[in-house]
């Protein structure tokens, strides 16, 4: 708190790159799905897929549709998006910059980052803005301009702050808190980012915030999410292979994903455990201080988008062998579905803008809430966590034996064929 108030004397520069391209004629909402961009009566009839097999929730599923049927809310040629961990994985700089955004870029001082950012805002019709630690023309050439871009969230949080309040004073700010590390250091960074969007929403008029929420947390959700996971257990608990994990695990393994409603003021809240263990303490942490500072600034006015995105195969993921193989096996658990990047990024800036333009949002403070944390029971793009039969935390082990089980099949057949062949002369 104190070096958030200290008066700083050291500044950033702010160097400027605009994009090289024509801002494109006729824009229209486009996703990226299994290898192809989908768009029009395509991408209709695929939401209503998702949302009819549980895999979305139907606000999801109608946010989508409605960015879709107004180009308006695409034209971003006067947005600007301030993105605090812009290269990340999951954030939106890449959609934003195809669809010709002026992107406000926070990443870490790393020459080979920048160089990645800065060539893809040079070809496309955005812009981006970025802090560096001279001024842009006196860099002799692009490498130099790389050397000195960027900053460090953890030691330079209120020189970043400081360089954002004065930054186009005239255009509202979309904040999105992007950045990921693992362990502590995640909530080092969260911390960083929190006091960033604390000092901007008071200082900034008309600044809102976005966050990309997990599904694997505690939610409030909705009754026919609750019913639908009800329905989906009652299936599945009477298949082979769940009723004989169920007996090995016990508690471990394929724990009921329903749990009875909380009584309070306006009426029974339904929820679900979705805490993943193995994300660790301080994943759950980070996440708190990020809700928390969304449901602060949507009581004080702000617009706050903060939808749960899906499960996605992320290259920080799949590194891991046991995630990747249990992403493989978990899509036998209806109604799950493991996400591309591609897909998850697109389909949540999808979102974010019917947030940002749609007055009737939950995202919208002036949109009345039974409870604050319906915030994020609404626009769940979850992936079928909500609706599975099965709490996240204890599928894990049975997908990874699913997943093996079914690359096994093919050398099993052809073992038991050549084991046929062999012994056939002697029953004949």
């Amino acid at each position: 708190a104190s070096a958030m108030s200290a008066k700083n004397d050291t500044k950033f520069c702010t160097g400027v790159v605009k994009g090289e391209l024509e801002t494109p004629k006729n824009k229209k909402l486009e996703i990226a799905y299994k290898g192809k961009q989908i768009s029009g009566d395509v991408l209709t009839k695929q939401v209503k897929k998702w949302v009819e097999y549980g895999t979305i929730e139907p606000s999801a599923g109608d946010a989508i549709l409605k960015c879709a049927a107004n180009p308006g809310w695409i034209d971003l040629s006067d947005k600007y998006f301030v993105l605090l961990g812009a290269g990340s994985a999951m954030g939106p700089f890449e959609v934003l910059m195809s669809l010709g955004a002026n992107v406000v870029a926070v990443d870490l001082d790393r020459p080979g980052i920048w160089k990645r950012l800065i060539e893809r805002a040079r070809n496309s019709s955005g812009s981006i803005t970025f802090p560096m630690t001279k001024e842009q023309k006196d860099c002799a050439n692009d490498d130099e301009m790389y050397a000195c871009s960027g900053c460090n969230l953890f030691t330079e949080t209120p020189l970043i702050r400081d360089w954002l309040v004065d930054l186009y004073p005239s255009k509202p700010f979309t904040v999105g808190s992007y950045a990921y590390l693992n362990g502590a250091l995640h909530v080092q960074v969260s911390l960083a980012m929190d006091a960033i969007c604390r000092d901007l929403c008071e200082r900034r008029k008309g600044t809102s915030l976005a966050y990309l929420c997990t599904p694997t947390d505690l939610h409030l959700i909705t009754k026919e999410a609750h019913d639908a996971a009800q329905a989906n257990y009652d299936e599945f608990s009477k298949k082979p292979f769940c009723a004989m994990m169920k007996m090995l695990g016990g508690k471990k393994f394929l724990n009921k994903n329903v749990r009875k409603p909380v009584a309070g003021e306006g009426g029974d809240f339904y929820y679900v455990n979705g805490i993943s263990v193995a994300q660790g303490p301080n994943y759950a942490m980070a996440k708190r201080m990020q809700h928390w500072r969304a449901i602060i600034a949507r009581s004080k006015g702000n617009i706050v988008s903060s939808n749960i995105a899906p499960s996605t195969s992320t290259v920080s993921v799949v590194q891991n062998r046991t995630f990747a193989w249990a992403y493989e096996g978990m899509p036998y658990f209806t109604p799950y579905e493991i996400f591309a990047p591609e897909t998850s990024k697109s389909v949540m800036i999808a979102i974010l803008f019917h947030d940002l333009n749609n007055p009737t949002s939950v995202a919208n403070p002036k949109t009345a809430l039974a409870n604050p944390n319906e915030l994020f029971a609404s626009g769940s793009f979850h992936g079928g966590l909500w609706r599975c039969a099965y709490e996240v935390d204890s599928i894990g082990e049975c997908s990874v034996l699913l997943y093996f089980s079914r690359e096994a099949a093919p050398y099993a057949f052809a073992l038991g064929t050549l084991g046929l062949a062999f012994i056939w002369p002697y029953l004949r």
